[in-house]
């Protein structure tokens, strides 16, 4: 799964998309090309920590969240229309989004009006969606009107998305709506989750004034971030006590962007590895398996669990099988954040 980092030209994505993923600012490709550029975050994980210090593993291995940004778009500013028909068709597949927000001044551009730019953008989604919407409802009527049959269910839906969208409310806002699995295939950008960066000076961590309603938001100093991370550990550490930062925000946007995508972990403990694995909440045992490998999953017997936290307290594995903490589960067991699981399989 990805997030699409999003927003308008001089925003400063690329810049935040560098410090997430620890590039180093390379130079955009030559021609005007507009190309996504994949990157990857590990997620820090202090139960991965624990874990490894407990069994000493040739190898540990973290959850991982993958970003795209779409770059070498010259002339962005000046052509808007065609820099938004790109990022739009670009991202269309993402999962969620990170909307960057200049909250910095521009040379060219001048103060920043970050109210402005959020809705300048979140309208582009939903007059995309409206588009998209209305396209299908003209389809649909025309099929009806050569006597076919139509999904009253699928159009239905639609016609609500036409409502909210025409209210100038994103489709993420009815939750119901948006997952509605007939509308899946349509990959509506307003119903994917979405966290607004609030991209700051580097003397600034304040949020604007500025109310989102139910969207989420935090402030990110790009800049500074992208420096701190092209850093070693022990550099970046004498880096933040310069600039009074307890902590990189950058882990808390990773952080939120695997809590947006709805994802949890479980983790696997062997003398070669300690992992976290990626799921989707909800995922049950069987499927969990399958993440790690489809002949686990087609051989699966039994689960053998135990939560994170009985783990640590009772110190081992041993310890905790004593405590009754460690127990068997069946095919349909709901996987929970921070399980550890042993497979048994038979193939």
């Amino acid at each position: 799964m990805k997030l699409g980092i999003v927003g308008l030209g001089q925003s400063g994505k690329t810049t935040i998309f560098n410090a997430l993923t620890r590039r180093s600012g390379e130079s955009p490709p030559h021609g005007g090309q507009a190309v996504p550029v994949p990157g990857t975050s590990p997620v820090a994980d202090p139960r991965v920590d624990w874990l490894s210090d407990l069994h000493h593993p040739q190898k540990t291995t973290y959850a991982q969240v993958s970003y795209l940004d779409l770059q070498g778009m010259a002339g962005a500013t000046e052509n808007r229309q065609e820099y938004m028909a790109l990022l739009l068709n670009h991202m269309r597949p993402m999962e969620a989004f990170l909307m960057a927000v200049r909250n910095f001044e521009h040379p060219a551009l001048g103060p920043p009006d970050p109210g402005k730019d959020f809705h300048a953008l979140e309208d582009e989604f939903l007059i995309a969606d409206l588009a998209t919407v209305e396209k299908r409802l003209e389809k649909l009527g025309q099929e009806r009107g050569k006597g076919r049959k139509v999904s009253e269910t699928e159009k239905s839906l639609l016609e609500s998305c036409a409502a909210l969208l025409d209210e100038g409310k994103p489709l993420r806002s009815r939750p119901d709506l948006a997952a509605a699995p007939e509308l899946r295939g349509f990959t509506f950008l307003s119903a994917k989750p979405l966290l607004v960066i609030f991209n700051n000076e580097d003397d600034d961590e304040s949020p604007p004034p500025l109310s989102l309603g139910d969207t989420e938001a935090m402030v990110v100093r790009g800049k500074l971030e992208m420096e701190m991370a092209q850093l070693s550990e022990e550099e970046a550490d004498l880096f933040r006590e310069d600039f009074g930062i307890e902590e990189s925000a950058l882990q808390r946007v990773i952080q939120r962007s695997f809590s947006l995508l709805r994802l949890i972990t479980f983790l696997t403990v062997g003398e070669d590895e300690v992992k976290a694995w990626t799921i989707p909440r909800g995922t049950p045992a069987l499927e969990a398996a399958g993440a790690i490998h489809s002949d686990i999953q087609k051989g699966f017997i039994r689960a053998e669990v135990v939560a994170f936290e009985d783990l640590k307290r009772a110190g081992d594995y041993p310890a905790a099988r004593k405590q009754g903490t460690v127990r068997l589960e069946g095919k349909t067991y709901i996987v929970q954040d921070g399980d550890v699981i042993h497979f048994r399989f038979n193939v």
